[in-house]
């Protein structure tokens, strides 16, 4: 178990110097100077000139990627641009905690509602509920995201007028997470319907599911507590895989409803041509979907002796 830990660990941090080695190239051969965005329109070619030499960027590409490196090793990821040159570091852990409200949020209703339709649909296969899950799971993963938060602002915000259109929870309250998180788990929805359903479809019929029934079991307690907890091992997967991807793939839904999160910061760091803060942001988000699929790797390693051997 040791040696496959150390070599997932390996493949992870090979993983990331590449992230790190392609972000970093192709900020600056695609992004231009971004002094030109920290200056004033006044401004001359000698405060440009003076304040490129000093955030080192007239110098050679592979010379700035080697002194990021170096200040990377030692945890310093620079000083963000447009931010009040503030550590990267700390703009982003500031934005931290509204990301994690609202994928926290978005993962609850995914699970929560799409467990109960795929366990209810794989209950009575081919009845209307069945049909009205697979009708919801379809839609789910058609319609993208920020169509449903443009179509759930027009409803609730522009006809109806119950629910505010942008913020964060800090100043609207519950009341400005619902939508955000609707919009973000709906798709999720989906994704967790079929695979619960799926699974225990294939469950259901199993030999020990017949004896259970052969006893004369409630119905309920047969779904939930016998056939529900051995098809759960793939939820968990697609549970730890989907909340890396919602925490490092909310940008269009941040975006949408002014959500104060680390989506919205990267695209804010994007349009002002902020390099450092932009790879701390792309930095970390990879960092933590690596650091999950080691984890789940790690527990279907405990699991199941074959993937080591394998």
């Amino acid at each position: 178990m040791g040696p496959y830990i150390v070599r997932r660990f390996l493949e992870g941090v090979i993983t990331l110097w590449l992230i790190t080695l392609a972000v970093f190239f192709i900020l600056r051969l695609g992004g231009g100077n971004p002094v030109a965005y920290m200056l004033p329109p006044e401004a001359t070619q000698a405060d440009i000139d003076k304040l490129t030499k000093a955030y080192g960027f007239d110098r050679p590409l592979l010379q700035q990627y080697w002194i990021f490196n170096q200040k990377l090793l030692r945890g310093d990821l620079g000083d963000a641009l447009a931010w009040d040159k503030r550590p990267t570091v700390q703009v982003v852990w500031d934005r931290v905690p509204a990301t994690l409200q609202l994928t926290s949020a978005a993962m609850l209703f995914a699970v929560i509602l799409g467990v109960a339709i795929g366990a209810l649909s794989a209950s009575r296969p081919d009845s209307l509920l069945d049909r009205v899950g697979r009708t919801v799971a379809i839609l789910g993963q058609s319609m993208p995201v920020f169509w449903v938060g443009l179509l759930l602002i027009l409803l609730f915000s522009v006809y109806l007028g119950w629910l505010p259109s942008a913020g964060g929870l800090d100043r609207l309250g519950p009341k400005g997470l619902i939508m955000p998180a609707l919009s973000l788990g709906f798709f999720l929805v989906a994704s967790h319907m079929r695979i619960v359903r799926s699974t225990m479809l294939e469950v259901l019929e199993s030999d020990y599911i017949k004896m259970v029934r052969a006893k004369g079991l409630p119905k309920r307690i047969i779904l939930w507590k016998h056939a529900f907890k051995n098809a759960s091992i793939p939820v968990l997967t697609l549970f730890f895989v989907n909340f890396a991807a919602l925490i490092s793939g909310a940008v269009v839904t941040e975006s949408i409803f002014a959500w104060p999160g680390i989506g919205r910061l990267l695209v804010d760091s994007l349009v002002q041509r902020d390099y450092p803060t932009t790879q701390t942001v792309i930095f970390f988000s990879a960092a933590f979907v690596v650091c999950i699929n080691i984890l789940v790797d790690v527990l279907y390693a405990c699991l199941d002796p074959r993937i080591r051997v394998a």
